[in-house]
């Protein structure tokens, strides 16, 4: 075994003693160059830090056009749509249409059985055709043979009168001779009744008899001499009113009718053409017709079915279709009557159908405060149809030439619409702008800023005025 020898030993204990010197004295030295160095290390980071830029990501302003659209939903429906009622009732004896036939205006649909409405438009007609007969009769007046023989009536009279009027001297004498000549019988006759009047029952002796008959002819024969010598007023006036009657007939066969009477002859005719009309109506009503130009949309009756005036036969849309949207108020200043708009159904997709707003409706909707716009396409291949869904985009304003930025430009700082733009030296600045139009993708800038002009788009979060950016195509 060997045994240490005291050199030995003595640099074994000191080894411990030797490490723990080194050891403080090399920390010793390592903080005071920590100390010395700390001042200059902090100025490196802040200079390091200084110098960092931002990521963000940038576009420029350019000048272009830009739109306001608005974008509404809507159904379409036929402009017109009338449901189809006979005017007339009966038997229905045709049916010339189907359910979606397209038809004209004055097409026929259905035939009604017509012929008591064909009885009735010839009684009328036979009604105007009396009427009108009867207007030219009183034309034309009295025949002239019954003027003739008013005019023969009237001589007749007169000549009556005439001859009890005036009596001559030869007439005179006549009727005095035969008054005497029946005096000399009434007496000769009174005689010879006297010769048998004591016998008593003389009263059917022929002396009676002749003495009777004597005295009515004597009678007979005054009654004569005083007519015609002193006729009176009995037997004058049966006389006058018989002129005077006749006188009548002659006018009224000359002028049998007075202007009120061919009045009312006109007003019969009148009446009668009214009626001829009506029944002509009737009859014509019997062929139901299309209203409009459109499509049969429904029918309600077959042949055979009886239909009246109560009763609905069927239902003509128009080809035409329309879309009426609800506008609310804070935009009813961008919508008027002749605004283009786009139309678009899911059954055409891809197909942009131009249409015009024709009416704003001048009230608002008690309810909803909203105002009805009717929209209506300018589909001239008669694509659209009833009851199809349609997105409308109506161009509200349109600015040409104008300022544009993205709309992710413009942020909101102290409640100012705000951007940064990114100069030349890498640096923000930040500015104030007034915008106008704005698009989903596009806003416009009215101040503030110039065409050429670079704005950070994205990571405008960390920004203030001055910060250094590195524009990236994507954060």
């Amino acid at each position: 075994m060997l045994n240490p020898s005291k050199n030995t030993l003595t640099f074994l204990f000191m080894l411990p003693l030797l490490a723990a010197i080194l050891l403080t004295t090399g920390c010793n030295s390592t903080a005071s160059e920590a100390a010395a160095a700390s001042p200059e290390g902090d100025t490196v980071e802040v200079a390091v830090a200084a110098e960092r830029s931002l990521p963000v990501e940038a576009a420029p302003v350019e000048r272009g056009d830009i739109s306001l659209l608005l974008n509404y939903t809507g159904n379409l429906q036929a402009q017109r749509d009338i449901t189809l009622m006979p005017k007339v009732g009966g038997q229905l004896e045709k049916v010339l249409v189907k359910v979606g036939d397209p038809v004209k205006k004055g097409d026929p649909i259905a035939i009604i059985e017509d012929d008591t409405y064909m009885a009735q438009l010839k009684q009328a007609q036979a009604a105007l055709t009396q009427a009108r007969l009867n207007l030219e009769k009183m034309e034309l007046g009295s025949r002239p043979e019954e003027i003739a023989a008013a005019r023969n009536a009237l001589s007749l009279a007169r000549a009556a009168l005439s001859d009890v009027e005036t009596i001559d001297d030869n007439e005179r004498t006549s009727a005095a001779a035969a008054l005497a000549n029946t005096q000399a019988a009434v007496r000769q006759a009174q005689t010879e009744y006297d010769k048998v009047a004591w016998a008593g029952e003389v009263g059917a002796m022929p002396q009676a008899l002749a003495l009777e008959q004597a005295t009515n002819a004597y009678e007979q024969a005054l009654a004569a001499y005083n007519l015609q010598t002193n006729p009176g007023d009995a037997t004058l006036a049966p006389l006058e009113g018989q002129v005077v009657q006749a006188e009548l007939n002659l006018t009224l066969a000359e002028n049998p009718f007075r202007p009120v009477d061919f009045e009312v002859a006109r007003a019969s005719i009148a009446q009668a053409e009214a009626a001829v009309e009506l029944a002509a109506l009737q009859v014509d009503y019997a062929t139901l017709e299309s209203p409009i130009d459109g499509v049969v949309a429904e029918l309600y009756a077959e042949e055979g079915d009886m239909v009246g005036s109560s009763s609905a036969f069927g239902l003509v849309v128009s080809n035409e279709t329309e879309v009426e949207i609800d506008v609310e108020e804070s935009r009813l200043g961008q919508v008027f009557a002749g605004q283009h708009v786009s139309l678009h159904v899911s059954a055409y997709p891809g197909v942009d159908f131009p249409a015009v707003v024709t009416t704003v409706a001048p009230i608002a909707d008690a309810n909803t405060h909203t105002f009805a716009v009717t929209i209506t396409p300018l589909d001239e291949k008669g694509l659209l149809r009833s009851g199809m869904f349609a997105d409308t985009t109506l161009l509200a304003e349109e600015k040409e030439n104008t300022l544009l930025a993205p709309l992710t430009a413009v942020t909101t700082v102290n409640d100012q619409p705000t951007i940064f733009v990114i100069t030349d030296d890498g640096q923000v600045e930040q500015r104030s702008v007034t915008t106008g139009l704005t698009t989903k993708t596009q806003i416009e800038l009215t101040s503030g800023v110039k065409a050429g002009e670079t704005v950070v788009t994205n990571g405008q979060v960390n920004l203030e005025d001055g910060s250094r950016v590195e524009v990236v195509p994507e954060i």
